[in-house]
């Protein structure tokens, strides 16, 4: 008698093994978004940089391609540095595929950290953060060079 017994337990394990196989698996997080193509600043441009002692400030456009979506939420999230760990912009709620910073008018940069400089975006679109674009470099013209 144990044998039909073990025999039927064994094709329930079998059929509910086939029904796992076989349901599709939904996942409620869409996949995250590819990482934005980075348009400009080119590679090694020179960026504005502001007048000691005048006050002109610092002005940077940054400019990438916009991430498929059909979702109309989606935000882009700028990093810009020279230290990584102090970014100097660090926005996360950029609603469109461009930032234009304009600094205090009293900003400037020293000439002693005129290079170095780097830029990336990434996007986020319903809920998930995409892969970083890669870092793109670039340099910042010697102070007071387009001062009035």
């Amino acid at each position: 008698m144990t044998i039909p017994l073990h025999v039927k337990a064994l094709s329930l394990v079998s059929a509910l093994l086939l029904a796992s196989a076989l349901t599709p698996v939904v996942s409620s997080t869409p996949p995250p978004p590819a990482a934005p193509i980075l348009i400009s600043p080119a590679a090694g441009a020179v960026m504005d940089n502001g007048c000691k002692g005048k006050a002109e400030g610092i002005t940077w456009d940054f400019d990438w391609s916009d991430v498929p979506s059909v979702a109309p939420t989606t935000r882009y999230h700028l990093k810009v540095w020279r230290n990584p760990a102090l970014p100097v912009i660090n926005k996360m709620d950029i609603t469109t595929s461009s930032y234009h910073h304009a600094s205090a008018p009293s900003d400037y940069i020293i000439n002693t950290n005129l290079t170095g400089w780097r830029w990336m975006v990434r996007a986020k679109v319903l809920g998930v953060w995409g892969a970083w674009s890669p870092a793109r470099s670039f340099k910042v013209e010697r102070l007071n060079t387009d001062c009035p």
